[in-house]
């Protein structure tokens, strides 16, 4: 309904079908034309009827409508870095421009935008602006998603309008897909536009493309072709970087527009390399586009990186190498390559008897990654730091290896049982430069733990030793013995910190109490070997040592000692003399940890076996041929002995090539993701292998075991093509080889992030023999990519064919442009009925579409059927006279506020006629009495009253009022007062 300007509409119109009952309850309640008290029934039918008019009213949502005439305008700023600091300072004064000038009832909402929006301002009527405060992302422009949010703010009534200050640059998201429902919401968006000229402001230069060869041989010269975007002419520096290494810079005249050069660079090491360009510009706008890189790989004879543990220890394998016609190069471990990508300029690492500490835990887990996710060799040669013995049981390393470096028992019995006896005294709470035997201290290490902390990261050196079935037990003591761990198989570290974890460093020391406890508990157990530890700091109460040690020797159980800062020296070793086992004078307690592994390393046996023997050859079959073909052609029964080896058990999925005649793995093979891995548990220098180095054909087996992990060239059945756009890179693949019977049963893709993270997807179907998959790209710079296919045999899959390649993640689209985009800002002023502004007051201008603001009134409508329903009901169920209407009348005027009414005159006494009247008409209305019982009735003569004047008024006291007519309360009360006289 619409009665201008005011109209009524509904926000359930679906209720009003119900108004088609209300004449059927009127019909239903319409009053008979004898009915008696016909206006209390006309009354009640109203009554009813507006009950149910509410009720249906209020149901349909019933709201009034008036045209709204205010404006509401939401600013949305970008605050990209696209937008310089002067640009946006000028949009800010816009906006507090156009605030302090509108009308008084228009509201202002304000949005800043980036690459996300956020809402700094509500839509409210007040004029002041506080400092802007919102920090959205800066390296992105996503228009969409700003004016998405701010056409959220916006009410449904009123004049709506958007206002974008913006340079319009979108790197995100599509504007253009909004223009439909802004149009249909009557929402008009106009334009503050932002950005400047190229001839204005300081000069913009831009690395815009950098292009390489993905692939050359070695030897030739590969082009380097530089693209860069000036908004003026200018002078530049231009510099060129090779793997993180400047290798050229030039002096450049730029012209305005786009500027070409190119680098010629001989290749001549092989393998996977970055090109990074830089530019230089002076007063340069922007810094973060100043750069752009490009790769390529190259193809040539095999590089190989020997790590040695010790300097001199790969000298004999290098030369073996070089003898084969493998090009390798030596390095320390605190040399490796600290990122994937330069250690992918490797086709192999080859690590001899280097221990675990040497390489800290990222750089395990990228020698992984390296074989895992790019396809490259690993092998690890053994010594006496290397596997189990090296400290890589649980290492990140160990699950790139054929091998586990814990020893397993044959007879599935434990191999050894450990009690760590832990001097608990409170000198083992100083620092651990404090000297016990001088009772004073030196010179602070840096550190400055306290020994006992010190010694609980040994008891975890000397756990990680142990495998699943070996006993670990902890007893600390320091007047008394404590037992902090009870001997038990397969202790996890969680239970071993949960036990050691709270030690504290207070009493005496008392080291027979320690060693007698341990004693004691080794006593019972079935294990092959009984060895206890002990560390102490050397001052102790007296004991029977002499005894205890002949105990320990009679049950086979072996003590060794380490002096933690030297104490009681002479004591201490002969202690360990007579216990069986070693001494191991600590001048610092920061050695005692790598102490605690090499003695339990030593205690179990089997990590180190220092023996000579041949080894055994695995063939393969029914046949005589070596199962791997990393020893064909060699004439093993030539073979000169080794003198030991490390212990280690094969993994389930381990090619064994080489055995010990104990059975243990000498030479093992498997394949690790992409990559193959290789233990050779021998060393190859003159320790073990003295006798192979003069072997004849040991550089022939060194140059078949690396080349048998080398990786394999490219595979041209797999084609692969990869697109970099916005953020994300598109990897498209196809199977072409020839004789390809049935497509691949999986294909997978892995990213090799700048920082190091490894991103996995699988590629699905998108055609004949085609694959495809979008990757998002979490950062600039150059990605390693590894694309593999592979067939499905059995329960296994098998790689079919793979390629590795990379791919360039430039700066953010953000920073590519020299000046503002008009187009965008155009298209959607045009579409909205928009324009573009350069006056504040025109952003509130009353010249919009009005809309209408709606008032609802449901809720009085319930609220008022509420308060009649009662009314309601008490006409329908009582029935009211005109004596109650006329008291009712009485009792509400008692009640109102307001003058009191002056009480009525008495009335003149009715003359005799009247009031014959009035009593003919009472009996009348009065119900019949009771008849009176049968018999002769005879008229009672009249009573004749004489009419007596009445008495004179006496000043004091007023006449009685006479009853009412009618009334019979009244009458009854009369005729009381006569019968009393």
């Amino acid at each position: 309904m619409n009665f201008l300007p005011v109209s009524i509409s509904f926000l359930y119109p679906a209720f009003l079908w119900l108004l088609l009952l209300l004449p059927l309850f009127l019909i239903l309640g319409w009053p008979a034309r004898n009915a008696p008290d016909r206006r209390q029934r006309w009354t009640g039918v109203m009554a009813r009827l507006l009950v149910l008019l509410g009720l249906i009213l209020g149901l349909a949502g019933a709201q009034i409508e008036r045209p709204a005439d205010l404006i509401t305008t939401v600013f949305v700023l970008d605050v990209s870095d696209s937008v310089t600091g002067e640009e946006r300072a000028r949009a800010e004064a816009f906006i507090r421009a156009a605030l302090a000038q509108k009308p008084e009832e228009d509201q202002a909402a304000v949005v800043l935008f980036g690459g996300d929006a956020l809402v700094e301002r509500l839509p409210r009527p007040e004029p002041a602006l506080p400092a802007l405060t919102s920090t959205p992302l800066k390296n992105a422009t996503d228009i969409e998603a700003a004016l998405r949010l701010a056409l959220a703010l916006l009410p449904n009534e009123g004049g709506r309008r958007l206002v974008l200050l913006s340079d319009g640059q979108e790197t995100q998201g599509e504007a253009r897909r909004l223009l439909d429902l802004a149009a249909a919401r009557q929402v008009e968006i106009s334009v503050y536009p932002l950005g400047q000229t190229s001839e204005a402001g300081p000069p913009e230069v831009l690395v815009e493309q950098v292009t390489a060869p993905s692939q050359a041989r070695q030897g030739q010269t590969a082009p380097v072709e530089v693209v860069v975007m000036a908004s003026r002419a200018t002078e530049a520096t231009l510099r060129l970087l090779v793997d993180g290494t400047p290798v050229e810079s030039r002096a450049v005249r730029l012209v305005q527009g786009r500027n070409r050069f190119a680098f010629n660079l001989p290749l001549t090491e092989t393998g996977f390399h970055r090109f990074r360009v830089e530019i230089e510009a002076p007063a340069d706008g922007r810094l973060q586009n100043n750069w752009g890189a490009a790769f390529t790989t190259i193809y040539g004879p095999p590089q190989v990186l020997l790590v040695e543990g010790q300097p001199g220890e790969g000298t004999a394998l290098k030369s073996a190498l070089d003898a084969a016609g493998i090009k390798s190069s030596l390095t320390q471990p605190a040399a490796l390559p600290a990122s994937l990508p330069d250690l992918a300029a490797y086709d192999a690492v080859i690590l001899l008897n280097v221990p675990a500490p040497a390489l800290p835990e990222a750089t395990q887990e990228m020698l992984a990654s390296f074989v895992r996710d790019l396809g490259r060799g690993l092998v690890m040669v053994g010594g006496p730091e290397g596997y189990g013995a090296g400290g890589y049981l649980r290492s990140p390393l160990e699950k790139a290896l054929p091998v586990d470096m814990e020893v397993r028992s044959r007879s599935r019995e434990p191999n050894i049982a450990l009690v760590l006896a832990v001097d608990k005294s409170g000198s083992m709470g100083a620092c651990h430069c404090d000297n016990p035997d001088l009772r004073q201290t030196y010179t602070r290490a840096p550190s400055g733990l306290p020994k006992i902390d010190i010694a609980k990261e040994a008891i975890f050196q000397a756990a990680a030793v142990l495998g699943n079935l070996d006993y670990l037990g902890v007893v600390s003591f320091d007047n008394s013995a404590h037992w902090e761990l009870e001997p038990s198989p397969g202790v996890s570290s969680n239970d071993l910190e949960a036990a050691i974890g709270a030690i504290p460093a207070n009493g005496q020391t008392n080291i027979y109490a320690g060693l007698a406890a341990a004693e004691e508990s080794l006593a019972a157990l079935p294990a092959r070997l009984k060895h206890i530890i002990l560390l102490t700091d050397g001052w102790s109460h007296s004991g029977a040592y002499d005894e205890l040690t002949a105990r320990l020797a009679e049950q086979g159980i072996t003590l060794s000692v380490v002096a933690a800062g030297g104490g009681s020296a002479e004591y201490l070793a002969d202690l360990a003399r007579k216990g069986g086992g070693q001494y191991y004078p600590a001048a610092t307690m920061s050695e005692v940890p790598q102490i605690f592994l090499k003695e339990t390393v030593r205690a179990v046996g089997d990590y180190v076996i220092e023996e000579p023997f041949l080894p055994v050859p695995v063939t393969g079959g029914a046949g005589e041929e070596p199962a791997s073909p990393i020893l064909r052609g060699l004439d093993l029964a030539a073979a000169p002995p080794l003198l030991g080896y490390n212990g280690t058990t094969p993994k389930t999925a381990a090619r064994l090539a080489l055995l010990t005649p104990r059975g243990d793995p000498l030479l093992s093979t498997w394949q690790y993701g992409l990559g193959r891995s290789a233990a050779w548990t021998s060393d190859l220098s003159g320790r073990w292998a003295k006798n192979w180095l003069t072997w004849a054909d040991f550089a022939h087996f060194a140059g078949q075991l690396v080349t048998w992990t080398l990786p394999r060239p490219g595979d041209e059945q797999l084609d692969l093509r990869i697109v970099v756009n916005s953020g994300q890179a598109t990897l498209e693949a196809a199977m072409s080889g020839a004789g390809q019977t049935a497509p691949p049963a999986q294909i997978t893709a892995k990213l090799l992030t700048p920082a190091g993270e490894s991103l996995e997807t699988e590629l699905r179907p998108s055609g004949a023999n085609r694959y495809e998959a979008i990757m998002p790209l979490p950062g600039e710079g150059i990605y390693l990519a590894q694309v593999t296919a592979y067939a499905q045999a059995d329960d296994n899959q098998i790689p079919l064919a793979s390629q590795t390649t990379g791919l360039v993640a430039p700066y953010s689209a953000e920073y590519g442009a020299l000046t503002a985009e008009p187009t965008l800002l155009a298209d959607l002023t045009a579409a909205t009925g928009g324009q573009m502004l350069n006056d504040p007051v025109q952003t509130f201008a009353h010249n919009l579409a009005v809309g209408r603001q709606s008032y609802p009134i449901w809720p009085g409508l319930l609220l008022l059927t509420a308060l009649l329903f009662p009314f309601d009901v008490a006409l329908r169920r009582l029935r009211l006279g005109r004596r109650e209407w006329e008291q009712a009348q009485v009792w509400l005027r008692a009640r109102l506020p307001g003058p009191r009414l002056a009480p009525a005159a008495p009335l003149e006494p009715a003359t005799p006629s009247v009031q014959a009247f009035r009593q003919a008409r009472e009996r009348a209305q009065r119900p019949a009495a009771t008849p009176p019982p049968a018999g002769p009735s005879h008229p009672a003569p009249p009573v004749v009253r004489p009419v007596e004047p009445p008495p004179a008024a006496s000043p004091s006291v007023p006449p009685p009022a006479s009853p009412a007519d009618g009334d019979t309360l009244a009458r009854l009360r009369a005729a009381k007062k006569r019968a009393r006289h």
